[in-house]
């Protein structure tokens, strides 16, 4: 029975090396597809900061701060609401995830891989983003470390909400319809200034981590970050995106 268990043990795994591998697997689709990708988590979000400063004359930097931010945030949820959206719900269908409980690896390791590839696979739509609002506006834009954290608990807990969608919806043309509504939700509430929405507007955004990394992003780019600020939104960002992948990991457990 020991020597059973000590054998169990040395052909599982760690989780550091389950998630690499998991991860290199999901990344291995970007061999064909990175090009999709990069179209389309950057053309639209530019495409709305172009004609968002095309109808504004001499915009306030805070103003265009708001916008940037926001389409940043929407190109991460391009592909980390609507597109995994639909990818998780053709696993489901397809029943990908008991290949997956097949091997040596824990659930969470899965999961994981799955939200961080779509979230990498936003980052050059990301950095495309940043260039053209700052070019296009003709604002200083503060790049920093903090960028970094603040875009992956963001882009964690929005792959969350897509992967939540695709585990419940019917099929994948439902996730996909679900996504795009979330995903223009995010666009709204992300570019309005929250001061500027009815109230009822601002409770639903109180209840998207989007709101919370918008927040955060436009603290970071204009320079402004604080130590309380990286506590509140941070902190409620680290919330979301904890309960949303503890949430999608007992699901997946529950369709395999």
């Amino acid at each position: 029975m020991a020597r059973a268990a000590e054998q169990r043990a040395l052909r599982t795994p760690g989780f550091p090396t389950a998630f690499g591998v998991l991860l290199r697997m999901q990344l291995a689709r970007a061999r064909r597809s990175w090009r999709q990708y990069l179209i389309v988590s950057s053309a639209m979000p530019s495409g709305i900061v172009i004609l968002l400063r095309a109808m504004t004359a001499d915009p306030p930097r805070a103003l265009a701060l708001q916008v940037i931010a926001g389409n940043v945030v929407l190109s991460v949820a391009i592909t980390a609401i609507a597109m995994l959206a639909q990818q998780v719900a053709w696993m489901r269908q397809n029943r990908t995830f008991d290949y997956y409980h097949t091997l040596p690896v824990g659930n969470g390791a899965v999961i994981l891989a799955i939200l961080v590839a779509y979230l990498l696979f936003a980052v050059p739509g990301m950095a495309v983003v940043l260039l053209v609002g700052a070019m296009d506006y003709g604002t200083h834009v503060a790049l920093s470390v903090g960028l970094v954290p603040a875009v992956l608990l963001t882009g964690v807990a929005l792959s969350g909400i897509g992967a939540l969608i695709g585990m419940q919806a019917r099929d994948g043309e439902l996730a996909g319809l679900v996504g795009n509504l979330v995903m223009m939700a995010v666009l709204f509430l992300g570019i309005i200034p929250q001061a500027h929405l009815p109230v009822a507007m601002r409770v639903v955004a109180d209840l998207l981590p989007s709101t919370y990394g918008v927040r955060l992003l436009l603290l970071l780019l204009s320079g402004g970050a604080s130590p309380g600020a990286w506590l509140i939104d941070g902190g409620i960002l680290v919330l979301f995106a904890a309960g949303l992948f503890l949430l999608v990991e007992r699901l997946s457990y529950r369709i395999g």
